[in-house]
This record gives structure tokens, sequence and C-alpha cells, in this order.
């Protein structure tokens, strides 16, 4: 088989070496804080630790005898000051490369055990890697080593990985409360080594040597260590107390903890997940949303494309969250992206450098609008999902004045030209699209892609549309709603409706932006006579509500916030919910709300509202013409029974959650047959240290702006900043800015509202 020359090379996915043993070093001094390192270690470490290397002495032994663990009593009752290693490393029988010690008093944080392994795997010369901690003289992060913690453990071990640059560097000694050794010169150099100077004279000279990781803090308060660090040469004392690679961060830290300032946000050692994505928000937004915070398996990064009408891709920007505040890294592309790339160079270095350095494990891949088809030829496990039908359509919906059943050459330049629907990509050539379509179909049904689609009508589209995907399995996994919104609307559900009883006119409400595509035409078409009989409630319609406030009846809410949902619809106590979508939706959130608030729907019989609207039973399904709808509604205005009995049907469905929906995935997703190295490496970093600047900020400017959020809302924001600016400005005349001030506040009121 002749190899694919845009596939990317192989990515450092190196496995873990899982082979290694976990040592809890016990004397008669430490042995009263046993506890405390052991439920650290049970709960803590990637595996459970081995054996307990203990002191021969009646206290030890009747502390340590409950224990379900071997113990070796091999240690002398008191280890001789400055000969603690040469002694442990006397006293153990090395049966594994790899060897963690850890004394006993000592606090670990999450995966500790696994972040050192993999160090030593990074810095495979090494015979022997230490951790940060509190008290040793060289390998303290704090500025004095005296200093007692007011944080825990995990608390200061987040914010070390939030600043250090994660490396392992050369050190002359290893750490006493807890090292990794690693090779077989442990088991061979340590017979004529009567004190650990000598001991790490004798291995340096032997060409080894010793380093610590900037990414493992642990707290050794209860240790007093005995290395003679006077002993050193002093050339290496002042590089160890000023060079250090974290001695720019120790005062930070030193103050972090005096104040008790715990970090923002706790990470968990979790594998990473990219999902892609574009700026418009929208249902795509909404989905990566409530999937990442249902998510417990993984920490999310998300990669966005921004650009405008005349390019969708000219800027890629990483951020750490569906949030688009400040994004963690951005990329400005020499050459943009007008609407999907086959390949790119430029974008391909950015998938590649990414991947790598922040330790990439899979990839969904939610919209590659703005971005190139290198993303599906990564080799990582990655999923699609058909949220629409793009790229295979570049008109989205796959609609052309109903929903298409082919589409060839000739159909795809027709629509290029008449399509009133695919108005978003305009320089592009049939023949792009043509070659788009067959390298995405390739990459898709060839290579090892997960496709997942949200209802079966998405999957029956595209085998009618795209011959090649016939063969291809794809899972239909139902989006779900997060836990909040779920707990939000439940009341509705189990209350009572009584609006037919003390109300003649029928009470319907219709969720989201009313543009023609979700039926905004056509409700105009039947509101004078519907207006007649019904109230009409448009909930987050947008501006374009506004064109419906003329009629009797009607009122319009352009925005509302999730959380509001709730009581905005035990207020209305709607008798039923409309959804008039022209074209076919890929599953519809709104009716996934409606039916979760207990309201049984009115849809058009397209794409998914056919295939979760059972109709009669709970809920109605209608032609999009004006007449059918409005004779239905007429119908169940006079009849409110048939309504009844669909609101009991509809409160009696479970309803789906974000959670359920991620169990799902996780089944269907592959995953890889071993555990990368990478996974932990800075397996903590959050990218929310307030402290520090953004990683990079190449090819961004001064200004970070949500790109989903409404124009208006981003320039009262600005006209905010420049209303502080001035008053705190003593360049200005007091006057001026007295005059500045009142024009640009009332500018933001007239903004927003």
């Amino acid at each position: 088989m002749v190899p694919d020359p845009r596939a990317f090379p192989a990515m450092d996915l190196h496995p873990l070496d899982e082979s290694w043993q976990i040592v809890l070093v016990v004397t008669s001094e430490n042995v009263g804080q046993l506890s405390h390192t052991l439920e650290d270690v049970l709960y803590k470490s990637y595996r459970r630790p081995d054996l307990i290397l203990a002191s021969e002495s009646p206290l030890v032994r009747s502390v340590v005898s409950d224990l379900s663990l071997p113990v070796a009593f091999k240690l002398p009752q008191t280890i001789k000051s400055g000969s603690y290693w040469s002694t442990v490393v006397s006293s153990h029988d090395f049966k594994t490369n790899r060897t963690i010690f850890l004394q006993a008093g000592t606090r670990v944080p999450e995966a500790w055990d696994a972040r050192l392994v993999a160090a030593g795997q990074r810095a495979m010369s090494a015979v022997a890697v230490s951790p940060q901690c509190v008290r040793h003289p060289i390998l303290s992060v704090f500025g004095n080593r005296n200093i007692e913690p007011e944080l825990v453990v995990d608390e200061v071990d987040q914010w070390l990985n939030d600043y250090a640059s994660g490396s392992e560097y050369p050190i002359p000694l290893v750490l006493e409360s807890c090292a990794l050794l690693q090779g077989d010169c442990w088991r061979t150099c340590i017979s004529s080594s009567s004190s650990d100077t000598q001991l790490f004279s004798d291995l340096r000279s032997s060409g080894v040597c010793f380093v610590a990781t900037d990414q493992l803090y642990i707290d050794d308060s209860n240790t007093k260590y005995t290395c003679e660090i006077n002993q050193l040469p002093l050339a290496y004392r002042v590089a160890c107390m000023q060079r250090s690679p974290l001695a720019g961060v120790h005062h930070a830290l030193s103050e972090l903890t005096r104040r008790r300032e715990s970090p923002p946000f706790l990470r968990h050692c979790l594998p990473v997940q990219l999902h892609i994505g574009h700026s418009w928000g929208g249902g795509l937004s909404r989905w990566m949303e409530d999937y990442i915070a249902a998510d417990m398996a993984h920490n999310h990064l998300v990669l966005r494309s921004i650009g405008d009408l005349s390019g969708f891709g000219q800027t890629i920007a990483l951020y750490r969250s569906t949030d688009m505040d400040v994004p963690i890294e951005t990329w400005s592309l020499s050459e943009p992206i007008l609407s999907v790339s086959i390949m790119s160079y430029e974008y391909g270095g950015i998938i590649e450098t990414l991947v790598n350095r922040y330790s990439v494990e899979s990839i969904v891949v939610s919209s590659l609008i703005g971005h190139a088809l290198d993303l599906l030829r990564t080799g990582l496990p990655t999923t699609v999902v058909l949220h629409d039908f793009f790229p295979f359509c570049p008109a989205l919906y796959a609609t052309f004045g109903s929903p298409c059943l082919s589409c060839n050459d000739y159909e795809l330049h027709r629509c290029a030209n008449e399509n009133p629907k695919n108005t978003y990509f305009k320089f592009e050539t049939n023949d792009h699209w043509m070659a788009i379509r067959k390298e995405f179909v390739r990459l898709i049904t060839c290579g090892p892609i997960t496709v997942v689609a949200p209802t079966q009508s998405v999957i029956d589209r595209y085998r009618k549309l795209v011959g090649g995907m016939s063969a291809k399995p794809i899972h239909v996994i139902a989006h779900g709603l997060d836990g909040e919104m779920c707990e939000n609307l439940k009341p509705i559900s189990t209350a009572t409706n009584t609006s037919s009883a003390v109300q003649s006119r029928l009470q319907v409400v219709i969720l989201g932006r009313l543009t023609e595509e979700k039926g905004g035409k056509l409700l105009g078409q039947i509101l004078s006579q519907l207006s007649v009989f019904a109230d009409l409630y448009l909930l987050g319609a947008g501006e374009s509500g506004a064109d419906f406030l003329v009629f009797r009846g009607v009122t319009v809410r352009e925005s509302y916030r999730k959380e509001e949902l709730g009581n905005l619809l035990h207020e209305i106590k709607p008798d039923i919910g409309m959804l008039l979508s022209t074209v076919p939706e890929t599953f519809s959130y709104t009716l996934s709300e409606l039916w979760a608030g207990g309201i049984p729907v009115l849809a058009t019989r397209l794409g998914a509202f056919a295939d979760r609207i059972s109709d009669m039973q709970n809920g109605w399904l209608v032609e999009p013409e004006p007449s059918v709808i409005l004779h239905r509604l007429q119908a169940l205005h006079t009849n409110r029974t048939l309504l009844e009995s669909a609101k009991r049907t509809v409160v009696a469905q479970p309803v789906r959650t974000a959670y359920d929906m991620v169990r799902d995935y996780a089944a269907t997703i592959p995953r890889l047959n071993y555990v990368p190295m990478m996974r932990y490496h800075l397996p903590r970093r959050s990218y929310r240290n307030p402290y520090l600047q953004p990683l990079s900020k190449h090819g961004s400017g001064a200004l970070y702006i949500d790109h989903q959020r409404p124009y208006k809302h981003v320039l009262a924001e600005f006209l905010s900043y420049t209303s502080r600016k001035v008053e705190q400005s003593p360049k200005v005349p007091v006057w001026v800015r007295g005059l500045v001030c009142w024009c640009v506040r009332r500018a933001e009121r007239f903004l927003v509202g």
C-alpha cells in the first residue's frame, strides 16, 4: 500500500512503563505519620503500594502488622545521619527497573507515582528522579524552607503545574522523602558506600546523573533531612539555590500559600480530549458545552476557527473550555482557510504542535468549517459528530427547495447559484467541493474514525446522498440536556396546567431564533389568523421577534439565560410548543427543552422532528404549509383533551441528560490500548492561573473578544472600558472626563437596554 503523503508522522505516544514498584519506608521516627501517607497512597496513586520497608522495632511492628501489605523488616532501628539512601538501598531487593521510595509522613498529590515514572522515562539517562517539596534546602518550592504550608498538597501541586515549564533538570543528590530510582546501578553500586555523600559521588563518577522534575510537589513538612548540603562543592550549592528552573516562582508560591489562596481550579490527571468547532455559537456550541460539563473522564480543550464571510478560518484559537474568553494560544494563518481545506501546511503543523504540546489523546470533531481535513489524519482516536451535512454539503442543511436526495456535480453547481440557503461559502469552486467531498468520505470510511449522528434521519440522508457511506457504521447517540437545566424545568413537567379551565385562548410558546430556516416566514403567514384564538410567546427570538409584535396576543422576549427558562415557562403555563423549521433539523435542543418542561410540541414533519415525535401521542407532526399548521392548531384549541393526553405522555417520558449522552459516547469512542507517557506531562496544568499571561499571544492583539457574543454587547463592554480609562486619566480635564463618561453611559444603556 502506498502511504498517504498527507498523513501525520507518528505522534509522541510512547507508552507509560507500568512495571514500577512503590515501597513505603517506615521507621520508629515516622511511624506515627504512616496513616496519613497510606491514605494518600491508596487513594491518589496510579497503582497500589507493593511493600513496606520497615525498621525492626516493637513500635513499628505493632503498627504495620495490621496492614494488608507485605512488610520487610530490614532497616535498622535508627538510620545513621547522612546515610539514608545507602541504608535503604542496601536493605532492599530491587525486583523491577523502577522503584519509588516514599517515607511515612509524606503527603502526595493525585497520580504522583505515574508522574514520577513519566519523568523518569523522559530522563532515561538519570538514575534517580526527585520531586519538589517543602523542607529540602535545594528542592523546596518556597523561598523559605521553614515555611508552614497553608494549602493542602494538591493545591500547591496545582499552582506548581500552572507555573512550571515542564522539565527535568540535574541535581547533585536524591530527595530522601520521595524519589524514583531507576536502572541497574542500584543493585551493584552500594556495597562500599558508607554515606550518601560517597554514594552520590561514586554514582556521578561512573557517568550517571540525578534529576528533579518541576512538575510534581510533595509535602514533606514532617521530614527532618540528614543530607549534608555543605559537603557539596560551592559551585553546586550556588547553582542549586540560585539557578534552579523554579527560582523565579519561589516567591509567588510562598505568597500564595501564606495568603491561603487556593488555585481557581483543581484539575484532575486525566486524558486530554480536543474538541473542534467554530465560533458561531448556536446548537453546536451548546452541545460542546453540555458534553464537556458532563464528561468526568477527560480534560478538555476546544479548538475554534475564527473568521468572517470572506474566510472562515483566518485565525485558529485554542481555549481551555467552551467559554471564548482569553485563548490559551492563537495562530493567524498566512493562507486563510476560506471554507474547509483538503490539506494545509500551516494547519497541519498547528495540529501536530498542539497534540504534542498539550498531550492530546483523542479528538472530537463537531465542525470542519474553517478547518482542514488534516484533523482526520492524526492517527489518534477521532470521533466525527454529524451536527450538519458540512463539508459534504456547503449549504449545511442539504436542502434545495426540499431535502436533497442526491447531489452530483450538476446539482451542486445549480445549488451554488440558485439555492437561497447556500449563502455562506462563495469563494470556492465546484471542483473544490467535489474534491473535499471525495477526501472527506475516504477518510471517515477507510480510516479508524468513529462517526456519530444525533438521529437516525441524519444517517438515512447521508447514506442516500453519499453512496460510499453505506457500509460505514454510524452510531446514533441523541443529545442530552445538562443537569441544571433538567432540574430547572422539572417543576414544569409535574405542575398541573389549568390554563384550559380558566382561559379560552390557546397558550403557545416558541423557543429560539425565528430565521426563515427556523420557520419565521411560515409563522408570519399564519399569525393574523392564529392570534384570533391563541396567545403566542416567542422566547429567545432575537431581534427578528420584533416583527411579530404588531399582532394581537404576541409576547416577545429577545433573549434569556438557560437557567431562566424554567421560570419563564412556569409563568406562561403553555398548552403547546411549536417548532416550524423548514429545513431538516439534525436534532433540536428546543424540542428536548419543551419536553423536559412537560410541554407537547407541534412540529414540521422534517428531519429529527419526524424521528423523535410520535404523531398524536407525544406531539403532532404537520407538513410545513400554513393552512395545515393552522388547521391542526384550531383542532387542538377546540379539543383540549388531546392536549392533556399528549401532556401526560410527555411527562411520563424520561428526560435524557448530558450524562446519559456522555455514557453512550464513552461506549463507542475508541481508546488507546495503552497509557501514553505524555498524559503525565504537566497533567494538572489548567491554563487558569490569573498571575500568568496566556501561553502564547502569537498572532493576537491586545483585545480579546468572545466571537459568540452579539456585536452590541461587545461594543457596550468596550465603551465601559473606555469610560473607566477616561475617568482614571489625569491628563484629561475634569470637565472633558465628565462629558465623555456621560455620553458613554448613555450609549451603554441604549445598547444593553
